[in-house]
Formats: structure tokens, C-alpha cells, sequence
């Protein structure tokens, strides 16, 4: 036959459960609580890797931009270079032309920066350069 339980012995089956459950629940706890400080660091650890990449990337990119200007800039100013014009024992630059034909726009009123377009047209036979500036303006200079 079975034997019977007093409330007492049920009362402290029930107090040996909840001790029981309430170390399981603090082992648990810590459990995750040590499981949380590792997420945590790995977060930050891998939250530095990123910034890593992130400062690399950028220094990669202002690399690039600063060699793509560069090139740019080769290109658009190219090789230094000088004309030189010789007829009949005479020599004159292409550079004192232009010189000479912007000094007598602006002496003209207009203004040097408002020159869009230059076109410069040789005669050596004739000791003489034409110039046209914005394809409205039109001149003459020595050329020797």
C-alpha cells in the first residue's frame, strides 16, 4: 500500500524544488551572463576590425582620388612645351604672341579673364600674327 504524505513532507518537497530551481535559475544566469560578456567582446573586437576597414578604405579612396587629380592634371597641362617661329633670320615665340595679343584686349577694356577662345594666325612673309579672341574680336601684331 502506499504510503501517506503529510502535509509537512509536502511542504518541504516543495521548499527542496523551489531551492532546487532557484540554483538552477542562478546557474543559468550566469550562464548567459558569461555567455553575454563574450558576445560583448567579440562585438568589439569585430566593431575594431570594421573601423580598421573603414580607415583603410577611405585612405585608399583619397589615394586614388589624389593620383586620379594627378593624372588629370598631367593631362591637361601636358608636356612642357615652346614654339619658336624663325623666318628671314628672325625668331619670335608663340607665347610673346598671345602675350601681345591679350595686352591689347585689355587695353582695349575688356578684360584678360573674360577670353574664352584664342585663335592666332602666323605670317611669317607679312612680320605679322592675326588673332581672333571669343570669335568676336579681331587684331594684328608685330610678330618680330
Amino acid at each position: 500500500m502506499p504510503k501517506k504524505t503529510t502535509a509537512t513532507e509536502v511542504k518541504e518537497a516543495v521548499k527542496n524544488t523551489g531551492v532546487k530551481a532557484a540554483e538552477t535559475v542562478k546557474e543559468t544566469a550566469g550562464k548567459v551572463a558569461e555567455k553575454a560578456s563574450e558576445v560583448k567582446e567579440a562585438a568589439k573586437t569585430e566593431t575594431k576590425k570594421v573601423a580598421e576597414k573603414a580607415v583603410s578604405a577611405k585612405n585608399a579612396v583619397k589615394t586614388a582620388a589624389k593620383r586620379t587629380a594627378s593624372k588629370a592634371a598631367e593631362k591637361k597641362s601636358g608636356p612642357a612645351s615652346e614654339v619658336y617661329i624663325q623666318f628671314g633670320g628672325r625668331e619670335a615665340t608663340v607665347e610673346s604672341v598671345i602675350a601681345k595679343a591679350t595686352e591689347l584686349y585689355v587695353a582695349d577694356g575688356h578684360r584678360a579673364s573674360s577670353i574664352k577662345s584664342l585663335q592666332v594666325y602666323l605670317k611669317p612673309e607679312e612680320s605679322a600674327a592675326y588673332y581672333v579672341i571669343n570669335k568676336k574680336y579681331a587684331g594684328r601684331v608685330e610678330l618680330f
